[in-house]
């Protein structure tokens, strides 16, 4: 049950059903809604809704990433990620917004790219090398 739903400014996004199960690449230039299960890379130029019956197995990347079900696999948001109490996640996770709710699931490795890099600098720059990114680790 693949199907398209609200026309976006860029054209209508896509909606996976609950009861679908894809493999291999679904990218959209619009919003895509997954309920069902995927297997391989997930792409939006825009945002990523992952419902809480869904499970992806592949990298998943996007503006703004919503994690409501599993993903096992690398994120990468270049906007917001947002991992919800039901959510799970298993691998490394790349977002400059990171927010993880009570309740969440989160083992991997998180790289938050520094947005003002000159404020950044200054701040670390008594205290230890400069970094491009800040990785954090969870286990």
């Amino acid at each position: 049950m693949l199907g398209s739903k609200t026309t976006g400014p860029s054209g209508p996004g896509t909606v996976v059903g609950a009861n679908v199960k894809l493999v291999g690449t679904l990218q959209d230039a619009s919003d895509i809604v997954i309920h069902g299960r995927i297997e391989g890379e997930v792409i939006s130029s825009q945002s990523i809704t992952v419902a809480e019956t869904a499970f992806i197995k592949g990298p998943v990347s996007a503006e703004i990433i919503s994690v409501a079900g599993k993903i096992r696999g690398s994120i990468t948001a270049t906007g917001k990620l947002e991992i919800l109490p039901t959510g799970k996640v298993f691998g490394s996770i790349t977002s400059k917004d990171l927010s993880i709710k009570s309740g969440a699931i989160f083992v991997g490795k998180c790289s938050m790219p520094e947005t003002e890099k000159e404020e950044a600098e200054e701040e670390i720059a008594h205290e230890e090398p400069k970094k491009e990114s800040t990785t954090y680790e969870v286990e």
